[in-house]
């Protein structure tokens, strides 16, 4: 049990991190970004869930604009 909560806590570091990293793009490397990535990752993947956090960080900022 002791790994395993070892290992969230990594993972939501990592997410964390990757969240951060984001954050600092513009909107310019986001869309770069997206482009870049399979337009159908596979599911569960890395690839999958960073462009999840594109695609949520890039409408957070549509958000704050209206």
């Amino acid at each position: 049990m002791k790994i395993v909560a070892e290992l969230l806590t990594r993972l939501d570091d990592s997410m964390r991190a990757v969240k951060g990293q984001l954050a600092e793009m513009d909107t310019e490397q986001l869309d770069a970004l997206i482009r870049l990535l399979a337009p159908r990752p596979s599911i569960a993947s890395a690839e999958m869930v960073l462009t999840i956090l594109a695609f949520r960080e890039i409408e957070a900022r549509d958000r704050t604009k209206t």
